[in-house]
């Protein structure tokens, strides 16, 4: 009898685990005591994804009743992401991202003399790329990432050339991807779904990105909802990167504090200020989120937790 006691305990927390879904995550209502300047941030940018990509602005955060301010390095690289409409993320995370940028630079140059000793006409016709020039990109339907590793510098597209020619299509492109992955880069030709044969980036996903720099959560969460549409729609084997950067997401969310779903009825009167509003009140359980020159509304505040598997 003790046997299966234990046999069963041991397996509890694995039928536990089974049961999540952890490509879904909920935010519960529960008694928060206290929270701070960069909990705030993050309530800010899960409650205004900014699918139109405006910027924030001035933003006045307050703590029952104070007023707070960023005084520590990774909440004001925060601040600085919701400032601008369009924030260069490639000079934002530089120093952050450092070891990966210099590895990156390293193989490049090794790929691009490589080419050159095969008598090859070869450069980088586009390695850091802006937002901006992203999103426009995406909307003409030549690229299927609304946050690329060109954003961080972390990605380049190779060019090959024919008496002064810039070829399209050519086996080359193929024996370049081979010739990339032998030094440790990861070539946009296995892509499934939208292969981008020029292209080589750092790591082999967004996840593995996110992974290994968690502070970059910050920036794909103003996508979510764009991947978890991607993630809905499309067929396993082709959602397969996606699910797995929604999976890396939500595992760094858990347990951090969040406004939940549904707005609640004013306790008072709602600002209307072109200002952005952070506004929380621990006692009374709720926090007041204000997009610049939007409407706001309270929300309870509370945790992530996983969604149970039906």
């Amino acid at each position: 009898m003790r046997l299966f006691l234990v046999i069963g305990l041991l397996f509890l927390p694995w039928v536990s685990q089974a049961q999540e879904d952890s490509v879904h995550i909920v935010c519960r209502p529960q008694s928060i005591s206290t929270l701070g300047v960069r909990d705030l941030l993050s309530m800010y940018r899960q409650r205004d994804t900014l699918q139109s990509h405006g910027a924030s602005g001035p933003m006045q955060l307050q703590i029952n009743g104070r007023e707070v301010i960023a005084t520590d390095s990774i909440s004001k690289l925060y601040l600085a992401s919701l400032d601008a409409d369009y924030p260069a993320l490639d000079s934002l995370w530089s120093s952050y991202l450092q070891p990966e940028i210099q590895a990156f630079s390293a193989q490049k140059d090794s790929l691009m003399l490589h080419l050159r000793s095969k008598g090859w006409s070869a450069r980088y016709i586009q390695a850091i790329r802006n937002l901006k020039r992203q999103q426009q990109l995406n909307a003409m339907g030549r690229s299927q990432v609304l946050l690329s590793f060109h954003n961080f510098n972390l990605a380049a597209d190779v060019g090959l050339y024919s008496r002064g020619r810039y070829l399209r299509r050519s086996a080359r492109y193929s024996q370049m991807g081979q010739a990339a992955k032998a030094l440790g880069l990861f070539w946009g030709g296995d892509f499934v779904g939208f292969p981008d044969p020029g292209h080589v980036q750092r790591l082999v996903n967004s996840a593995a990105l996110v992974k290994q720099y968690p502070l970059l959560a910050f920036e794909f969460e103003k996508y979510r909802d764009h991947y978890a549409r991607i993630y809905a729609a499309g067929r396993p084997e082709n959602v397969q990167d996606t699910r797995e950067l929604l999976v890396t997401l939500n595992t760094l969310k858990l347990g951090q504090i969040c406004a939940c779903q549904f707005a609640l009825i004013p306790p008072q009167n709602n600002l209307f200020s072109e200002l952005a509003y952070v506004l929380a009140d621990t006692q009374a359980g709720w926090v007041y989120v204000q997009p610049r020159g939007s409407n706001g509304y309270y929300y309870a505040l509370g945790r992530w937790e996983f969604v149970a598997k039906k």
